[in-house]
């Protein structure tokens, strides 16, 4: 997996975390699986297409979610509905925005698909087979997993 793919996600996560919740997350250790894992129980799957193929997924518990989208929308929300769903699918549309343009400005050319945001025990399965690293993210709210699998279009 080429190491330039995998950077400006990381780069815009920390970014997007920290502009909107306004503090800082803590990147833990890296991982190397041969599909996705999703465990916790709130996922958002965006495609990539263009010179590449893959997907990236961002995965969370549902409190941490909740928590999330109570700032973002400065309302209370006890649970997963609709309202915390969009607005964490719209926390990674951020984050996606953020490094597609750091990887278009390095003259690649990435396309995203829209989000899709799975609640309760999704499982995630997928006709493409790719190495996924996992880039676990620690946050005041709970952790927050990436999963980026993507590779050149041969």
């Amino acid at each position: 997996m080429r190491l330039d793919y995998i950077e400006p996600f990381i780069e815009a996560t920390n970014c997007i975390l920290e502009d909107v919740f306004k503090m800082p997350a803590q990147k833990g250790k890296l991982s190397l699986h041969s599909e996705p894992i999703t465990s916790k129980g709130l996922v958002v799957v965006i495609g990539l297409t263009g010179d590449v193929e893959g997907r990236v997924l961002f995965d969370m518990e549902p409190d941490t979610a909740v928590e999330m989208a109570c700032i973002m929308n400065k309302s209370k929300f006890d649970s997963i509905q609709p309202m915390v769903m969009d607005s964490i699918g719209e926390l990674v549309n951020m984050i996606m925005g953020k490094a597609l343009t750091i990887l278009n400005d390095k003259g690649f050319n990435f396309k995203l698909t829209p989000p899709m945001v799975f609640s309760g025990n999704a499982v995630m399965s997928s006709a493409i087979r790719i190495e996924t690293l996992i880039v676990p993210f620690t946050t005041k709210f709970g952790e927050f997993m990436i999963n980026i699998a993507v590779r050149p279009v041969i």
